[in-house]
């Protein structure tokens, strides 16, 4: 009744238990070992115990902290146990799921962890660009944790190097030529469509471009007036409407 009177909810209660794991013998050690660079354990960490020391280790990371569990199959039942120590959105990097010569760019996987590599390479570099603004809060790069198998972390991935040379930015009152934005496109896998409804998508009609690149939630409206960029535009697929004006964006 004492905690119904204060309005402390069960959640708020579960969450407290981050504090009282941080103000526990060894924890501070722990700590300073890991920002010294050295390795650290603690014993008896079970089911959801996991989550429960991740949460706490995430507020005293000083960059990105990376939980790798055993198998593809465990990541959503450690992210659910997160929710329930802490407010933090964990950013998922799944593994492949098909072959190496099956891989498209509309593949939800592809998307998923193209977005974690820029992520991860705004948190050291800063941001590029302004990029369409995702559903979800993204956390800031200290306190983001990421969750992915030992299968994810195996696979290989593109250097920053590459990623670099297959990004076009767009920026409104720049001249683009159009003709070879699209040839560019369908180079790198996009597949031109008579409307944009899936990620991988582009479709040009007269002066406008509809964009749906592979990492993003929502695809972009680019409205050219001759060669020059007028407006972007983020909109909903189901509806057109628009959603946000940008003044850039990048195209990976």
């Amino acid at each position: 009744m004492a905690n119904a009177a204060l309005g402390i909810t069960a959640t708020e209660k579960l969450q407290h238990l981050v504090a009282l794991l941080e103000g526990s013998e060894g924890f501070a050690e722990v700590v300073a070992s890991l920002k010294a660079g050295h390795g650290a354990t603690l014993d008896g960490v079970r089911g959801s115990s996991g989550a429960l020391v991740a949460a706490a280790m995430a507020r005293h990371a000083p960059g990105p902290i990376v939980v790798v569990l055993p198998q593809p199959g465990d990541i959503d039942d450690f992210c659910d146990d997160l929710a329930v120590f802490s407010e933090l959105s964990p950013e998922r990097f799944p593994a492949w799921e098909a072959a190496a010569t099956e891989r498209k760019i509309d593949d939800e996987i592809y998307g998923d962890r193209l977005r974690l590599l820029k992520l991860l390479r705004e948190a050291r570099q800063g941001p590029a660009a302004v990029r369409p603004p995702k559903k979800r809060p993204v956390s800031a790069p200290s306190s983001m944790l990421i969750v992915a198998s030992i299968q994810a972390l195996m696979q290989p991935t593109p250097s920053e190097e590459l990623l670099a040379r297959q990004t076009r930015r767009l920026t409104v009152g720049h001249t683009v030529d159009v003709e070879a934005l699209t040839r560019w496109l369908v180079e790198q896998g996009f597949h031109n469509a008579s409307a944009v409804a899936t990620p991988g998508e582009f479709s040009l009609r007269g002066g406008i471009l509809d964009l749906f690149a592979p990492d993003w939630f929502d695809p972009v409206r680019v409205e050219f007036f001759g060669d020059e960029v007028e407006s972007i535009r983020r909109f909903e697929v189901a509806t057109q409407r628009s959603l946000a004006a940008l003044d850039a964006l990048e195209l990976t």
